[in-house]
This record gives structure tokens, sequence and C-alpha cells, in this order.
């Protein structure tokens, strides 16, 4: 049988946040914006893409929020 893992509480948290940088395209022009958290529309974007870096996202065509 297959061995199973358990994350700790820090493990599970570190996972989580690794590739937590949101991308989504803007609903008045489709242009692409990624968001960390911390900034000011983290909590409220949905997501259409996740990355684990600003360089993965820019490679991506994507741009920080300005906010």
């Amino acid at each position: 049988m297959g061995e199973m893992r358990v994350l700790s509480l820090v493990g599970l948290v570190l996972l989580l946040t690794a590739c937590g940088i949101k991308g989504n395209l803007t609903t008045h022009n489709g242009e692409k914006i990624y968001h960390m958290p911390g900034d000011q529309f983290y909590d409220v974007t949905n997501a259409e893409q996740w990355f684990c870096s600003e360089e993965e996202a820019e490679e991506e065509g994507y741009r920080r929020s300005f906010r």
C-alpha cells in the first residue's frame, strides 16, 4: 500500500501559500493582473490562474495589481 503522509499545520500553511499568487483577467478589458497575498483586492479576487512566483506570473503576461 501507499505511504500516508501527515502535514503539520506549518507545513500545510507553507504548501497553501507557496503558490498563493492569484491571476485573473479584468472584466472591463481582459487585462491580465496578479494579486499577491496582502494586496488590497487579494481576498476578493477569484483566481483564474495560480502562480508560485511573480516571475512566473509576468512570464505569462500578467502585471501586478496597482493596489
